[in-house]
């Protein structure tokens, strides 16, 4: 008979242990290679959406929709969702639903497509037009979560709901110049319509401000000397913390004015220009004198601009 040789008990361990090993540094390769992954895809909705602002800015002669007199930043909203109001209330604009092709996934970035948690407070309240009684609310996203805006319109209460990942710098949409004081918020009010809208085509270095990006909210109105989020996870309102997240690896990607795509850095937002006065050398800046140790411990090892 002929005697066949198995594996020792010594050699099945050295094999496991090279697989293991294998594993060891097969699988953190992996995961960095699907994260880049994600984040191209994110970058490519960002493009989509390049090619529908470019749209709407074109044929409006530069203008994008008006906001609300106060500054409740409900353009922004109307435009990422497709909602009707604003066909409503800028009959004088092209309504943006003719210009929304993006797809369902296209509206949410990779890293998150979870919907806000509904115990998370929001914004809400509800406006007539037309006749038509209509109910909103907002729920705010996250690092990994999509902002959830949610509208019932007329008798029925027919419902809609919107999920998306991504938010405008609300304050193209407002006034030029940035925040109101109070009365100017009055006056404005007193105006119709609004005094002023921004035209985009007149604005300079327009490689430096973003127009969509990575956001916890529809509206984003981040100011220079807003502190940044003492947590990554933490629920995120409309300022600087709404796109202060960390879901790309120490970044977030970004479309700008020139129609130009890229990936920003955490600390970076408060070096971009937001708004006509935005000081880009505010106090959470190298240049305004910021210290490593200001920053919450979850943004220190990140770049500094």
């Amino acid at each position: 008979m002929v005697r066949q040789r198995a594996f020792t008990l010594i050699e099945l361990l050295v094999v496991i242990a090279i697989v293991a090993l294998l594993m060891g540094i097969l699988i953190p390769v992996l995961g960095k290679a699907r994260r880049q992954a994600r984040a191209a895809v994110c970058q490519g909705n960002l493009r989509q959406w390049a090619t529908t602002l470019a749209a709407i800015a074109e044929d409006n002669e530069g203008r994008f929709l008006r906001d609300d007199p106060v500054g409740l930043a409900r353009a922004p909203l109307w435009i990422l969702t497709g909602r009707s109001f604003a066909e409503r209330t800028n009959d004088h604009l092209q309504a943006p639903r003719q210009y929304h092709p993006i797809s369902t996934k296209g509206m949410l970035c990779p890293e998150a497509t979870t919907p806000a948690d509904n115990s998370v407070g929001g914004g809400g309240g509800g406006y007539i037009s037309d006749g038509i009684t209509c109910d909103y609310d907002i729920k705010p996203g996250s690092t990994h979560r999509a902002w959830v805006f949610t509208v019932s319109e007329g008798s029925t209460k027919e419902t809609h709901v919107s999920c998306v990942s991504y938010g405008l710098n609300g304050w193209l949409f407002q006034r030029p110049g940035g925040p109101m004081t109070p009365m100017e918020q009055f006056e404005l009010m007193r105006s119709d319509p609004p005094a002023s809208y921004t035209n985009i085509f007149l604005l300079r270095n327009t490689a430096r401000i973003p127009l969509l990006l990575d956001g916890a909210e529809p509206a984003l109105l981040p100011e220079e000397d807003h502190h940044p989020p003492w947590s990554d996870e933490e629920p995120r309102g409309p300022g600087m913390e709404g796109v202060c997240m960390n879901r790309h690896s120490g970044h977030i990607n970004a479309l700008f004015l020139d129609w130009s795509v890229r990936k920003v850095g955490l600390k970076e937002p408060w070096t971009l220009k937001w708004y006509d006065t935005f000081n880009t050398a505010g106090p959470w800046t190298k240049a305004g004198g910021v210290t490593p140790d200001r920053w919450p411990p979850w943004m220190r090892r990140f770049k500094d601009y």
